[in-house]
């Protein structure tokens, strides 16, 4: 009875959700892709899948290439996209530290949130060496292997972390990559101790990561600001620099945002 109140409350729309779920599912796929390998991928009937893509087509949300027949996003998707991030309030506030942070490190920073149980890079400043670390606008990476991903998580009420590590797959990246829960819950303690976290080839060989929470008015985390670059450049000397200014600058972002909320 509990959950047919609550579905009753959410007022939502199974279709709309199962749009969304095409979307986010084409989006992560470097190729066109047909009605077939999503309906499979997604577990959705054909018919359902083409109506879906009929209708998304229809909103030039989607295009279809007439020769294979087959899907890919729509440039008005993009247009939309670049609407949302110039909306972003936070993205936009915040540029200035993370163009100082760049400036002071000379590495790429970051800006990244907290979204379904990832994170999700919605500002970056990239840097001006040759050998650089970037990522595009909008993309998600997880929580377990990232910097950004364990100081997001670690400034969670306990009973939020235990609900998203329990919904997660702590998937094995490298050989460095923490897939233990109870060891993870370890690192995610330490940071908020040390007030910053640290991506050593986590994710990645060969890339390291550096970061720092940001906080709102209630004292809770809001996005997360760090810098990434080849390991070859955090040696421990620039490492311990870097974490300071890293510490300075979001302090100094936070501060910022509680004066003008």
């Amino acid at each position: 009875m509990t959950n047919e109140v609550e579905e009753k409350q959410k007022k939502t729309i199974r279709s709309v959700i199962k749009a969304f779920d095409v979307i986010d599912y084409m989006a992560l796929s470097e190729k066109e892709l047909g009605v077939t390998e999503i309906s499979e991928a997604l577990n959705y009937g054909v018919s359902a899948t083409y109506h879906l893509l009929n209708t998304l087509k229809e909103c030039n949300i989607i295009e279809q290439n007439e020769t294979t027949k087959k899907f890919k996003l729509g440039l008005k998707l993009w247009q939309i996209g670049m609407r949302a991030y110039e909306q972003n309030d936070i993205s936009i506030i915040l540029k200035p530290y993370l163009r100082k942070l760049k400036e002071l490190t000379g590495e790429t920073s970051n800006l990244t949130i907290l979204d379904n149980n990832q994170i999700v890079y919605i500002a970056q400043e990239e840097s001006n060496r040759l050998l650089k670390m970037f990522t595009k606008i909008g993309v998600s990476a997880p929580l377990h292997c990232t910097g950004a991903g364990k100081i997001l998580l670690a400034y969670q009420p306990r009973s939020k972390q235990e609900h998203i590590l329990d919904s997660i797959e702590l998937i094995k990246y490298t050989n460095k990559t923490i897939t233990d829960k109870d060891k993870l819950m370890e690192e995610i303690d330490l940071i908020k101790k040390q007030g910053y976290g640290l991506d050593d080839e986590e994710r990645e060989i060969g890339v390291s990561c550096i970061g720092a929470p940001i906080f709102g008015v209630n004292n809770e985390i809001i996005s997360c600001i760090s810098i990434s670059g080849p390991k070859s450049r955090f040696t421990k000397e620039n490492k311990d620099r870097w974490i300071k200014m890293i510490l300075d600058v979001s302090k100094e972002a936070t501060n910022y945002i509680r004066t003008i909320s």
